[in-house]
Order: structure tokens, then sequence, then C-alpha cells
């Protein structure tokens, strides 16, 4: 209030002021922590993107071969009936290789 200044001393307003920029620096400090505890939010939720996108990418490919892998167990069991393979079935350790891993 203006007219509140001019009937305020000299003292009064240095501790008028000195209480602003305190308050002001509280509201900076608590600004850059709100702040930096989004960020963290946001970095912790990128993460958990890359993530998904990651194992999608694993899932697609194992869907994609899955046609072949069915394919290759049904020639094995045809092999099979007709007395005798020489094809193998997929083994875990094939699967994790089209899974990407």
């Amino acid at each position: 209030p203006q007219g509140q200044n001019n009937s305020m001393t000299i003292d009064e307003m240095r501790i008028l002021h000195r209480t602003a920029l305190a308050e002001a620096e509280s509201k900076r400090t608590e600004l850059r922590l709100v702040l930096a505890s989004r960020y963290r939010e946001l970095v912790g939720s990128s993460d958990e993107v890359i993530s998904m996108k990651e194992r999608a990418e694993e899932l697609n490919a194992l869907v994609v071969a899955l046609p072949e892998l069915v394919e290759r167990v049904v020639q094995s069991a045809d092999a099979s009936d007709a007395g005798g393979s020489t094809e193998t079935l997929p083994t875990d350790e094939s699967l994790s290789k089209v899974g990407g891993k």
C-alpha cells in the first residue's frame, strides 16, 4: 500500500525489504525442489517407456517367428510319423535368440 509507505520509517522499510527478499528466496527454493522432483519423475517414466519398447520389440520378434516355428514343429511331427526325423525341434536357446536376448 502506497499510503503506508509514506508513513513508514527507513528501518521499517528495510525490514519489509529483507522480509520480501527472504520470502522470494524461499519461493525460489521451493520451486527448485518441485521442479527437481518432477524431473526425476519424468526421467523415471521415460526409462519405463524405453523398457516397454524393448519388451514390445522382443515380443514382436517372437510373434513374427511363430509361424516358422510352428511349421518346423509340424514338419518334425510329419517326419516322425513317416518313420524318422532328421530335423530337431526348437530349443529354449534358439527361441531366446529369436526374441533378441
